[in-house]
């Protein structure tokens, strides 16, 4: 070991006028002749001695612990150079700028340092002055900061961090400094906090940054959740980066009670709109109580003809068909009836499904059919036969348009007979939606009505509770779409709403 000493002190004495070598501590274990000279003291004085306790003034002693610090946990063969005074046994003070290169055994710990200077211009010092100033302000700035800061190496390794750090997480500055980051990180999401260098790599971020939500541990074990910044830093070609953790708990909380509060609005908008499909049922409750007494009536005389016929012909089965026949085409009369009750009715899927509109209408024209018939009402429909599928809640849109189809029958209960049309047509909307109208030959909407037409409890009519355009613009809204009155159209009123057309799908659909 002092056949390799000397061999590098003669090395560092022909290159450099002060040279020294220092164990791993900070201990001096040889100076060159020159550097003994100028401290004015004799080598077997300084030996073993703490160089930076001993040769640097007290003011500059903590700012050269923290580069050499950053020294030894750096990647092999790094380097410091800096520039700080030295005192002399006399007192006397001699500015130099250094350069410190860390020395490492065959299995790359840390045994030491060998650090040479060149004496410089007295204003050298303060030009280092002010670097230590502004690096001292930097350092107020970042320990001032409400996220945790921490440096490490590209091996993961951490070389600072700010007072937020210790805060966060109850370690004091130099239980961290040293350590890897996954004693901070070790549950992360990507594989294991020990990868995080290799994730910010891998994912391509030459010059960038990446954030990821991830688990923290606490010194004392508790579970911290995190938003975790890496950035990275080159300087003189060495790469470092750069963490800044954001405890993110109340934040998660917040979310967590604001997606629960848009769970109980959505129930409530769905009662809401279960209640008015009740308040159509019950309102149409005549006419479909005629209608389906219709169906079971023949069903009794059918009924009652087949007796007849058995008794009069009780071997002539041939004679039964055609009568059979006719009881169930009017049985399914009456169960397609109380199907379409039970659809309108019934407390709705509200996951969204892939529909062709065109059929949607039809079948709600289906449904309201047998109330629309007993005003002698009669529908005109135009369809555009080149519409692609749509996502929609298919109850909740049968729902906007029977709304729309008793308005329009409320409307036109003055009008003559002759006239009494609804008029519904579908187009595709080049704008990336598919626009529906439906149209009445009834009294029109007042333009006054127009801003309070598609609010709660409004309503032009003296029955009724106001809330069916309301809710059906709110279901139009929550599809993407919107909801207008056309004062163009003079025949009496046109709402007019769309749905958005699904991207992909549209694609698809223009392919064909």
């Amino acid at each position: 070991m002092h056949d390799t000493t000397d061999t590098l002190m003669d090395s560092l004495e022909l290159s450099r006028p002060v040279a020294l070598l220092l164990d791993a501590a900070g201990n001096i274990e040889h100076l060159s002749d020159d550097t003994c000279t100028l401290l004015g003291y004799s080598l077997s004085d300084i030996l073993g001695v703490n160089w930076i306790s001993q040769c640097l003034p007290s003011s500059w002693q903590q700012n050269i612990k923290t580069i050499f610090d950053s020294l030894i946990h750096h990647d092999h063969n790094s380097s410091e150079q800096y520039v700080s005074p030295i005192v002399s046994k006399t007192g006397e003070r001699f500015i130099f700028s250094w350069h410190s290169e860390a020395r490492r055994d065959p299995s790359g710990n840390y045994i030491g340092s060998i650090t040479t200077g060149i004496k410089i211009r007295d204003n050298a010092l303060q030009e280092q002055n002010s670097l230590l100033q502004s690096a001292a302000r930097n350092q107020a700035v970042l320990d001032n900061a409400i996220e945790a800061i921490v440096s490490i190496n590209s091996s993961g390794v951490i070389t600072h961090v700010n007072k937020t750090t210790e805060k966060m997480f109850g370690y004091h500055k130099s239980e961290l400094v040293g350590n890897n980051i996954w004693l901070l990180l070790p549950d992360a999401q990507f594989g294991g906090s020990e990868n995080i260098i290799s994730e910010y790599l891998t994912a391509g971020n030459n010059a960038g940054s990446f954030t990821q939500e991830l688990q923290a541990r606490h010194r004392n074990g508790s579970s911290l959740t995190i938003e975790l910044t890496v950035a990275e830093i080159v300087i003189a070609g060495m790469r470092s980066f750069t963490g800044i953790m954001r405890d993110i708990r109340e934040r998660k909380i917040n979310e967590e009670h604001l997606r629960k509060s848009q769970e109980e609005v959505q129930q409530a908008r769905d009662h809401l709109a279960h209640l008015d499909r009740l308040h159509i049922a019950s309102e149409m409750s005549t006419s479909i109580a005629h209608e389906l007494n219709q169906p079971l009536t023949a069903i009794s005389m059918y009924a009652q003809a087949c007796r007849n016929l058995l008794k009069k012909y009780p071997l002539d089965n041939q004679a039964l068909l055609p009568t059979l026949s006719r009881i169930d085409k009017q049985a399914q009369r009456a169960g397609e009836i109380i199907r379409n009750i039970r659809t309108l009715v019934g407390k709705q899927n509200p996951h969204h499904q892939l529909t062709d509109i065109n059929n949607l209408i039809q079948n709600t024209i289906e449904l309201a059919q047998v109330d629309v018939e007993c005003r002698a009402i009669r529908f005109q429909c135009d369809y555009c036969e080149q519409l692609p599928m749509i996502e929609v809640v298919l109850g909740q849109i049968r729902q906007v348009i029977l709304n729309l189809i008793r308005n329009a029958c409320d409307a036109m209960i003055n009008t003559p007979a002759e006239a009494k049309y609804i008029t519904i047509i579908s187009q595709n909307n080049p704008s990336g939606f598919i626009t529906i109208r439906v149209r009445d030959r009834g009294i029109g909407i007042n333009r006054d009505h127009s801003d309070k037409l598609f609010r709660a409890f409004f309503s032009t009519k003296s029955y009724g509770m106001g809330m069916g355009l309301a809710i059906s613009h709110s279901i139009i809204s929550h599809h993407g779409g919107e909801m207008n009155v056309n004062h163009q159209y003079k025949e009496g009123a046109e709402i007019i709403f769309t749905l958005p057309i699904i991207p992909t799908l549209k694609g698809q659909s223009d392919e064909h």
